[in-house]
């Protein structure tokens, strides 16, 4: 076998042969059956992966073996330490999360069927994401009877699948989702309609129950019982309503957690759920989510939702406590430390402040312009006192959940690297941590051999964590001036997007003197 350095041809054999021995559990067991856990680790880079007897190999082996002879001596070396890691801590037996109702529980979906939660346990791993669905609301009964119609399952959980699985950083694909595919994940569908506010239940007054809230008090309570009560960290993460909902949510359920352990770490992660309550370009007939603006739209709910909110903020605003919903104003109110993810030309934000309320002609006008690159700075001044942030100049919604998620960079600095550093300060897992720890201290022999070790271990721990927070940022605007202007941005469904492009090259044009029928067949990031 060659001993030639690796090249990123190797890297990305390596991480497909790895994603096959993930995928492919019999294959995984086969080549390393005759490799005990001890023996993989104790290993040098000079030993040979061998390969697994003739008589045991099936398709998918063969094909396995020959991506490792691929690899040369090192390239085995590394693939062997990173499996024996995925062994010792990931996925036990299915890459799909599993089906759990609150069937003992009153609190229920809008319908009246049990709530619920989906669920994927990560063997050895102390790191929690628990992930709050979004899509939007509704606060009367015609605006719930016809999201019942077309939205239906988020409002019951009648036909919710037994298994589903999880993209973005709910993914176990460590291509995907580099940092966190080991982390232990709990998925809660959104049924109550209420931006997880509230908690009211069916009545005669109205045929609907709104119990958001209380739906995640259950399952909370039921995940300490099943693990969480050992986590180490607990990522309490959401997009569009569901972001709102960790940010009007996150210090009760930190509350929750720390009844049991006051020592875990638990932050809020929000995405695209800081919407703001400015005036919209156009007023328009407030008959559901879609046509509201966020003020109107939110004012309706929570005369309907009886809404649980932060008390500290309903304190400043007592008679509007509907402005709670909004982040710029609730923020300061929040204890936890949390992430915010927003894009500054939010899709949903465009859209209920009617800004293109009709199909758009071949120009927008320069009032629609205007509003447009207005609502970006608005957005980048309402992020002012947070101190974990990440603003992309993008034409989007949600981020977490889109594959595409970690490819996303604002100054050369991935989002994924950014919420990394803010929730670890570390390039580290702890669950591989604490892992190779363990297997540090057995090694120790007498106890001042072993102060010795624990005392240059920490030192270098120290030096390391200050290293790696001098790369971390957590503070991460676009400062570039128009929509779609990251040209890391994932390409727009945005159909104005043509808008975007045809104006901007026009002003391009214009400044630099150019003809703009010569610039017909240019296009801008993401369009």
């Amino acid at each position: 076998m060659s001993n030639s350095p690796l090249t990123k041809g190797h890297l990305r054999q390596m991480m497909e042969g790895i994603l096959i021995l993930l995928g492919t559990w019999s294959a995984l067991t086969t080549v390393f059956s005759s490799t005990s856990a001890s023996s993989i680790m104790s290993s040098s880079p000079s030993t040979p992966l061998s390969p697994p007897p003739v008589a045991q190999t099936t398709p998918g082996v063969a094909n396995t073996t020959g991506r490792l002879q691929q690899l040369g001596t090192r390239g085995q070396w590394l693939l062997r330490h990173i499996a024996s890691m995925t062994l010792s801590c990931g996925v036990k037996e299915m890459s799909n999360m599993k089906r759990k109702l609150l069937r003992h529980s009153e609190v229920t979906c809008n319908d009246g069927t049990p709530a619920g939660y989906y669920i994927r346990k990560s063997h050895g791993s102390q790191r929690w994401i628990v992930f709050l669905e979004g899509g939007w609301y509704c606060f009367d009964h015609v605006s719930c009877s016809e999201r019942s119609r077309v939205m239906g399952d988020y409002m019951s959980s009648r036909n919710w699948p037994k298994f589903r699985s999880g993209s973005g950083i709910m993914s176990w694909d460590p291509l995907e989702n580099p940092y966190y595919f080991h982390s232990n994940v709990v998925y809660i569908p959104y049924c109550s309609s209420d931006s997880w506010s509230g908690t009211r239940p069916r009545s005669s007054a109205m045929e609907f129950s709104f119990m958001g809230s209380r739906i995640l008090d259950e399952v909370f309570t039921e995940l300490l019982k099943k693990g969480l009560k050992q986590a180490k960290t607990v990522l309490v993460a959401g997009t569009s309503a569901g972001g709102t909902g960790v940010l009007i949510n996150i210090d009760r359920i930190a509350d929750i957690i720390h009844a049991s352990d006051p020592s875990i770490d638990v932050r809020g992660l929000v995405d695209a759920g800081w919407f703001l309550d400015n005036e919209p370009f156009r007023a328009k007939h407030c008959r559901d989510a879609f046509t509201c603006s966020p003020m109107a739209g939110i004012q309706k709910g929570a005369q309907v939702w009886v809404p649980r909110l932060p008390e500290a903020c309903i304190a400043i605003y007592p008679n509007e406590i509907w402005r709670c919903f909004f982040g710029h104003r609730v923020v300061s109110s929040i204890k936890s430390s949390i992430y915010v993810i927003q894009n500054l030309y939010d899709a949903a934000q465009i859209k209920v402040n009617n800004v293109f309320d009709e199909r758009p002609r071949s120009d927008l006008s320069s009032e629609q312009w205007r509003y447009l690159l207005s609502l970006g700075e608005e957005v980048k001044q309402s992020l002012q006192n947070v101190t974990a942030v990440f603003a992309p100049a993008c034409v989007a919604h949600e981020v977490l959940t889109q594959p595409e998620w970690h490819a996303i960079r604002i100054q050369g600095i991935s989002l994924a690297e950014s919420i990394h550093c803010w929730e670890s300060g570390a390039l580290t897992s702890s669950c591989l941590q604490s892992n190779s720890q363990g297997k540090r201290k057995k090694r120790k022999k007498g106890k001042k051999n072993k102060k010795k070790k624990e005392k240059k271990n920490k030192e270098a721990k120290k030096r390391y964590s200050r290293s790696v927070m001098k790369r971390c940022q957590r503070r991460l605007l676009d400062e570039c001036p128009w929509p779609h202007c990251n040209c890391s941005c994932a390409k727009s469904r945005w159909e104005t997007m043509t808008e975007v492009n045809s104006y901007f090259l026009k002003t391009l044009a214009a400044v630099m003197g150019i003809d703009p029928s010569k610039m017909a067949n240019s296009r801008l990031c993401g369009s």
